[in-house]
Parts: structure tokens; sequence; C-alpha cells
């Protein structure tokens, strides 16, 4: 198995941090196994943890619609730990998966220790909100009723 500084160092987000940085970043993590199935994040729920998948996949969702498949370094959940808002999206995992998992608190600390990967998530988040809002105009979901005569 390897160590939570070298898998954090294959994960694109962490990949030009400084050795230094990816182990003040892998204090600041905690390593779990999941089965398959296992709903890591609920559309509309609080967000109280970011992850990053080691190994295995998991599916997105936004609005009951499959949005993007996720596989090994890949994150979520950092929409809600800088607003401390509701998740954006359902996240399952398709297969047994092995992850990283920060909390708030953890996050923060990770963050703040690095501005390249503050800069970097930011980014990140920006790009997902972006594709998730050009899914919703291009598949708009109205309510029963709504624009009809």
């Amino acid at each position: 198995m390897t160590s939570k500084t070298e898998a954090l160092s294959r994960v694109p987000l962490f990949s030009q941090l400084t050795k230094r940085e990816l182990e003040f970043v892998a204090t600041r993590a905690d390593e779990v196994e999941v089965l398959a199935g296992k709903r890591l994040t609920a559309q509309g729920r609080p967000g109280d943890s970011f992850y990053i998948l080691l190994d295995g996949e998991a599916y997105v969702e936004v609005d009951g619609k499959p949005r993007r498949k996720l596989k090994a370094g890949d994150f979520f959940g950092e929409i809600s730990m800088l607003d401390r808002g509701l998740a954006s999206a359902t996240v399952t995992t398709k297969t047994d998966a092995r992850l990283l998992v920060m909390s708030h608190a953890q996050f923060r600390d990770a963050i703040k220790g690095s501005d390249g990967l503050l800069v970097k998530v930011l980014a990140a988040m920006g790009e997902r909100l972006r594709a998730d809002m050009e899914a919703r105009d291009k598949n708009p979901l109205r309510p029963s009723g709504e624009g009809q005569g």
C-alpha cells in the first residue's frame, strides 16, 4: 500500500506541491475504504467532507441525472468546503474504493498551507460549476405546469 504522501503526489490537484506541502496535506487527510454503492454526498444535503479518489470509480449525479464518472485522482466536495453550503451533486461509488477524506477543518488547514493548492481548487470548482450550468441550460428542469399555456 502506498503512503498518503505518495498517493497525493499522483493526484493532479496536488502534483505541483513540494514534498513538504504534500506531507502537510497528508497529515490533514484520513484514508478510508468503502464498498461499491456507497453514497458519499447527497445533493441538497450539507457537505461535510472533501474527497480524493485514490482507487476505484464513482459517479456523479446532478438533479437525478448522470453527470460524470470519477476515477483515481479525481476529487469532489470542494464547493461545500469553501462555502459551507449544501452539496451540489450526489456522488456514489461504482466500485469498491479507497479515498482520502478531509473534514472542513482539515481542508481549511490544507489550503491555508498552500496558495497554489487554493488556486487549483478554485479553478476546478469554477470549471465544474460552468459545466453544470451549461448542462442545466441544455436540459432545463421545469416544475410541472410551468411554461404550459
